[in-house]
């Protein structure tokens, strides 16, 4: 017998939703991305409370009414969520439904945790999707989503309105860099995904346009130059040897020119730290990463911290051993 490396970006993706009723993209997504990886994956639904105060007393998905949440009606939902993808589930059956009551966010990370999910793939809030008769309500991603992705380490990608293409296959990311540390965990993780893909990465960075009137056309080619000089230096750790490229330009609103550059470069997903520089603080609502995540049509992954575990040959991706006789 001989051990041969296999390489594998994900070992198990965990779909989070808040539908019971009614497909939700984000189920589909995982479906699809774990049955072209050949991985597991998981279904998780944490059960709508009917008070902040109590999340064991719970809204009857069907009558609207307050009940318990008992191992009976937690059987219920998960029945109900059989149903609802059943014909999903012919083709790629989950490894298990998770159903459980309490604070979503927390329990979302929790189960990541406890179960060694190495991908969390969430949508909009469906209340207000519901409400609105839209996926996101524009400009706004929740506060479950919030949550996770500011205080979970695993990665999170975010699907706004469509799920991913039945054979999920990324050729061209692009990346926003604000030169922080969650930055730097994005673009590892992007070089990561970049390498197993096969793909490209654009690296986008919006130049602050200084109000000052002696601030002319001199002074910005020079603020060009010198961040340039600094893009470079950031990511040559993590992109040597692939195909890559620099794009800066200046711009008043983050969220506005990476849209800009998505809308340039077409990329298939786009990567961004979750949190802004640290003099700065946490990102909170109306940030890049929220603008970008409630309205971008491609997947937007989200990385707090992420570090890749390089191969024999540095190709920085995650590796599975698997045994051949």
């Amino acid at each position: 017998m001989r051990k041969k490396k296999e390489a594998v970006m994900f070992h198990s993706i965990l779909a989070a939703t808040d539908r019971i009723i009614g497909s939700d993209p984000v189920v589909i997504s995982a479906a699809r991305l774990a049955s072209a990886l050949n991985v597991p994956w998981s279904i998780m639904h944490v059960l709508e409370s009917a008070a902040l105060s109590d999340r064991q007393h719970v809204l009857h998905f069907r009558t609207g009414e307050i009940q318990e949440a008992t191992p009976s009606y937690c059987a219920d939902v998960r029945r109900q969520l059989r149903h609802t993808y059943q014909d999903l589930l012919s083709w790629a059956p989950p490894q298990e439904i998770r159903i459980t009551a309490g604070f979503p966010w927390i329990e979302i990370s929790r189960q990541a945790d406890c179960h060694s999910d190495d991908l969390i793939i969430m949508g909009p809030h469906a209340g207000l999707r519901d409400e609105n008769g839209a996926l996101r309500v524009v400009g706004r991603i929740g506060s479950t989503l919030e949550g996770v992705i500011t205080r979970d380490h695993v990665p999170v990608m975010i699907v706004n309105q469509h799920p991913c293409h039945p054979k999920p296959a990324f050729k061209r990311f692009l990346v926003g860099m604000d030169f922080s540390a969650s930055c730097e965990s994005a673009l590892a993780f992007a070089a990561a995904l970049a390498r197993y893909y096969k793909a490209e990465i654009d690296l986008f960075h919006m130049l602050p346009v200084s109000p000052y009137p002696k601030y002319d056309r001199d002074d910005y080619a020079a603020d060009q130059a010198q961040i340039q000089t600094k893009m470079e230096a950031f990511g040559r750790r993590y992109l040597a040897h692939m195909p890559h490229a620099y794009h800066f330009w200046g711009g008043a609103l983050p969220y506005r020119e990476v849209f800009k550059c998505a809308a340039r470069c077409q990329p298939d997903a786009i990567v961004l730290g979750s949190h802004t520089r640290e003099t700065q603080g946490k990102w909170y609502a109306g940030s890049t990463v929220e603008k970008v995540s409630s309205q971008a049509e491609c997947p937007v992954f989200v990385v707090t911290e992420f570090k890749a575990r390089a191969d024999r040959d540095g190709n920085g991706i995650l590796e599975a051993q698997s045994v051949i006789t």
